[in-house]
């Protein structure tokens, strides 16, 4: 089919759906499902595009997207054949190119957080390719832009100026953003599918080096807990620990005693205690139970008794 140009101007075309080639994008993937992807396809069913698709090119009949992806995909789910572009020139370098799809989707608020994470480290790499940077280098970078941004070249002091005024976040937000894609690929995963909060996914993101982390994901996706309970599950190896030998265990049966003793000392007293009282005891409680369910796998088995041999 061919490609229509608008009499207006001639950097605005009307263009085959097919002819649209999409690479990769800040946005990983479209939920086709959400409630926003909807709306928009009921506001272009009605309305039709308002805003032109940003592409470059053409190659042969073939245009590249830049920016437009969710506008694409509803006018495919819609069977639309023709979109309104704007065509920009090729040859762009890189850091621009994500420049522009930053500024569409980083100001969108459905934006996935491991999205952000990712558009971010993406849009600092292509500004700054002789940095080589990862995402150890862009975090560095940033605390020092944070704490002491003259000891920085004047063009990676631009480039974060420049991703802040695009997304909207301040310079420790993007700094806590980042520090996202140092997790595993499994509480990614769970962050990107709504399953984790993300403010939980900080919480593990500034805790790296607690060695039940893993399982503490595992505890608490089974058993949801509050941001508070997971903070105290994570830091709580920091806490220092009496050196084996210097004291006494106390026997179980008597640890019991004592939690029963506190739980009548606090039912008799409970219409005293405020909301809040009540909120940090579940709180402990929860950590108290997520620290004993986390020990219960490692805790040594008693050793088999001895059968005595039998007497002649």
């Amino acid at each position: 089919m061919a490609t229509k140009k608008t009499s207006v101007n001639p950097e605005f075309l009307y263009i085959p759906v097919a002819n649209i080639v999409v690479l990769e994008q800040v946005r990983s993937n479209i939920n086709i499902e959400s409630d926003s992807f909807k709306s928009l396809m009921h506001s272009i069913k009605d309305k039709g595009i308002l805003e032109p698709l940003l592409v470059t090119g053409p190659i042969g009949d073939s245009y590249t997207l830049i920016c437009g992806e969710r506008r694409l995909e509803a006018a495919r789910q819609l069977e639309h054949e023709l979109v309104p572009v704007r065509v920009i020139e090729a040859g762009k370098e890189s850091g621009e190119t994500i420049a522009l799809q930053l500024t569409e989707n980083l100001q969108r608020e459905d934006l996935n957080p491991m999205d952000q994470a990712k558009g971010v480290l993406a849009f600092i790499q292509a500004k700054l390719p002789d940095k080589n940077y990862d995402v150890d280098g862009v975090m560095s970078d940033l605390v020092k832009y944070e704490m002491k941004p003259e000891s920085l070249l004047k063009i990676i002091v631009d480039t974060v100026s420049t991703i802040s005024e695009i997304s909207g976040k301040s310079t420790r937000t993007l700094l806590r953003t980042i520090s996202l894609l140092k997790l595993s690929p499994e509480i990614q995963a769970e962050i990107r599918s709504g399953n984790l909060p993300v403010s939980q996914g900080y919480l593990f993101a500034s805790n790296l080096d607690c060695p039940d982390r893993d399982k503490i994901f595992e505890a608490i996706m089974k058993t949801p807990v509050t941001n508070a309970t997971l903070n105290n599950l994570l830091t709580a190896y920091k806490k220092v620990k009496p050196e084996p030998g210097k004291t006494k265990l106390i026997p179980m049966t008597k640890q019991i005693a004592n939690l029963r003793s506190v739980e009548s000392s606090i039912e008799m007293g409970f219409a005293k205690y405020t909301k809040p009282d009540l909120v940090t005891l579940l709180d402990e409680l929860h950590v108290f139970c997520a620290l004993v369910e986390l020990r219960i796998p490692i805790a040594p088995e008693p050793a088999p008794e001895k059968k005595k041999p039998p007497q002649v």
